[in-house]
């Protein structure tokens, strides 16, 4: 295993200024993405309200039932003992949900060694699960390559209905149906069954999308120390009450200062990805079992068109007696964070950033301000067929994923095996058809103009058919130069699947059956800088 690192430009003009500092979007954050920034923001913390013995106690308790390694009994006393964090989050995906994920827990403990040394003190690395979560539809999917194309197998969610991924007790032989699918889609290995008793073992002993997936983070990160936490942990809920009341006591002020954030990016010529409301609750409640948003009208807070109503009182009462019946959004979900935690950096992709940079008037007002907000390891990992394949037609990896020459490529070919005589042929015989029937067309309709669409509908018969036949000759061609095409197929899969990168579609098994159950853990041991490079990983 090696690693090469190249810059790939950014799809978004807001994350190219952002990991470039362009002061354009400046503004917007407290500080700069660079591990420059920590000394200032270690400062800012010292004054941070945090309990930490009482947070560290939840922790542990969360931690407890999957085990608690030496390296993470260390991390929790450091945080008890005064220890920054450095956070990152994501939800709770069937087999961690894509490699991303994977991605950003390494870039938390990446990050928190370099900035440990920088700083000449410890930081702890934290996975916040997004269990409150009840978009299972986002979750409940596992791509994998079928016949020389990407395939996205979806497992049925609908029975859980509005519960959340931390409450949504999972149908375990349904799931384990799906899974049995998926494992018998990936190629046979050495590593297969050792995987395959592991994903299911795991899921005997979860019962919930939130349990499967703290489960597979401990497995992966426990040498590391990794510390995760659900979001929806009633323990956890009951610590964040009287932060729940403040949102309450702020809700509007937090409301209009996003709205008029994203108001100013749209000026600056970003996009607003929030579509903040003024009229924002920016939280949710949970009514018999369904997770609902709260919206300000009025004096009031209502959920379900109007249908559920709160004052503010009564609301402030929740929050204060049974706080686990409330959760956040994408808006207070960083301030619920930094509430909590004493954050150093906070590692997000492209969509998170998106969010946080019409955020920090909303921490503003709440008397805190946005941590560095660090963009995580973006990483690719190149199996060896893709590499010798990449050799064989001199491509590199950004030859693929920004210069599209594998298309170009393919083009190329077709246009050069193309029966060109024969297809011009077809296009000659269509012309005179339609010519013909535009004579038949005016001869039919001087009789009856009921005529008209029985002409017209006959034409499109024979042009059909004179289709069939052009489709069928270029795939007989296509045939004939099968395995060039195919190989060019397998490059774009691989690396460039659905045109976007491999981090965002393929779950971190398809890797492990072909590299073995130790991917990550010796992706952990690369010399990984983190900067705004792309990785290229040769397995």
């Amino acid at each position: 295993m090696k690693v090469e690192e190249q810059y790939v430009e950014p799809a978004s003009k807001l994350m190219s200024d952002y990991v470039n500092v362009r002061p354009a979007i400046r503004q917007y954050f407290s500080y700069d993405p660079q591990v420059e920034s920590f000394e200032e923001r270690l400062q800012k913390l010292q004054s941070h309200s945090v309990d930490r013995q009482k947070v560290a106690g939840i922790l542990h308790n969360y931690m407890a039932p999957n085990g608690l390694s030496k390296a993470a009994k260390q991390n929790l006393a450091s945080f008890g003992e005064g220890a920054p964090v450095v956070v990152t989050g994501q939800q709770a995906g069937l087999l961690t949900g894509p490699l991303y994920t994977v991605h950003k827990a390494i870039s938390v403990i990446v990050l928190a060694k370099q900035a440990s040394e920088q700083l000449n003190t410890k930081v702890v690395p934290v996975f916040w699960i997004a269990g409150e979560d009840h978009d299972l539809a986002e979750i409940s999917h596992l791509y994998r390559e079928v016949n020389g194309r990407v395939d996205k197998l979806n497992i049925p969610h609908t029975e859980y209905g509005k519960n959340s991924a931390s409450s949504a007790m999972l149908n375990k032989s349904k799931i384990a149906s799906f899974l049995e699918e998926y494992f018998r889609s990936l190629p046979e290995t050495e590593h297969s069954k050792e995987l395959h008793d592991l994903a299911f073992g795991l899921l005997e002993s979860s019962l919930s999308y939130t349990d499967f997936f703290a489960s597979l983070l401990h497995y992966f990160f426990q040498e590391e120390g990794l510390l995760y936490i659900d979001a929806a942990d009633q323990e956890f809920r009951k610590y964040e009450s009287p932060y729940f009341m403040e949102m309450i006591e702020r809700a509007e002020d937090i409301a209009e200062t996003v709205a008029a954030a994203e108001q100013s990016l749209l000026k600056d010529g970003y996009t607003a990805v929030i579509g903040a409301e003024k009229t924002a609750a920016n939280l949710f409640i949970t009514v018999k079992g369904e997770r609902l948003l709260l919206e300000r009208e009025g004096a009031e807070f209502v959920a379900n068109n109007g249908a559920i109503r709160y004052t503010k009182e009564q609301l402030l009462d929740v929050a204060e007696k049974t706080p686990e019946l409330l959760s956040n959004n994408v808006v207070t979900r960083p301030l619920m964070q930094e509430m909590v935690f004493p954050v150093l950096a906070f590692v997000g992709g492209p969509g998170e950033i998106a969010y946080w940079a019409a955020l920090k008037g909303a921490f503003n007002v709440v008397g805190m301000e946005l941590p560095v907000i660090m963009p995580r390891l973006s990483l690719t990992l190149v199996n060896r067929q893709t590499q010798l394949l990449l050799d064989k037609y001199n491509l590199s990896f950004l030859d693929v994923a920004k210069g599209q020459q594998v298309a170009v490529m393919r083009n190329d070919l077709m246009e050069s095996i193309r029966e060109q005589e024969a297809e011009e042929l077809i296009d000659g015989i269509q012309q005179q058809l339609e010519s013909a029937y535009a004579d038949i067309h005016r001869q039919f309709s001087s009789v009856s103009k009921g005529l008209t669409p029985i002409v017209e509908k006959n034409l499109q018969l024979h042009i059909k058919q004179l289709s069939f036949l052009k489709n069928k000759l270029e795939d007989e061609v296509v045939l004939q130069n099968s395995i060039e095409f195919g190989h060019y197929a397998s490059i774009e899969n691989e690396l460039l699947p659905n045109g976007g990168f491999q981090e965002r579609i393929y779950s971190p098994f398809i890797y492990m059956n072909q590299y073995g159950p130790e991917l990550v853990k010796d992706l952990l041991a690369l010399p990984l800088k983190y900067d705004k490079n792309h990785k290229i990983i040769c397995l």
